[in-house]
């Protein structure tokens, strides 16, 4: 990842971690998302400038999609071994069961999101804009995946 994304990959992994009693803590994640964000769309603004057919801005697309699935895809791995790391130092109030609910509910949304998109994808089929269309679809799912696992 080039140097502003995995900035804001790490300012992102760095809110998630703020103890649950601080006060602040989901403005603070909530901005990191945001900046995470507006990176990513002055990227993709600067690609589609020079963008010049369709292929083209499915590109700039799938740029800002893949930036944003690779932060979700770490965003899981540190919270999946933090959860772990929780499991082996257990306290009597922490349930052992959090490592694999956060695996199976990582499956189910890679799921969701593939018959979402998918679904729209099919549903513009006679159409130069369905590829944009399920880019988008799944870029907006991963940004959505990405609030939710800060909370984990």
């Amino acid at each position: 990842m080039k140097g502003s994304i995995a900035v804001g990959i790490t300012a992102l992994a760095l809110t998630g971690n703020i103890a649950h009693a601080d006060r602040g803590r989901e403005e603070a994640q909530q901005m990191a998302l945001h900046h995470f964000q507006a990176t990513l769309e002055n990227r993709y603004q600067h690609c589609m400038k020079a963008a010049k057919t369709t292929w083209d801005s499915d590109h700039c697309l799938a740029l800002k999609r893949d930036s944003v699935n690779d932060a979700v895809e770490w965003m899981y791995q540190v919270k999946l071994a933090q959860a772990q790391i929780d499991l082996k130092y257990k306290r009597p109030a922490e349930s052992d069961k959090v490592p694999e609910m956060l695996q199976q509910s990582q499956a189910l949304w890679k799921q969701y999101t593939d018959a979402e998109c998918q679904g729209l994808f099919e549903q513009y089929i006679s159409g130069t804009i369905r590829t944009g269309i399920s880019i988008d679809c799944q870029y907006r799912l991963a940004v959505q995946r990405l609030a939710v696992l800060q909370q984990w």
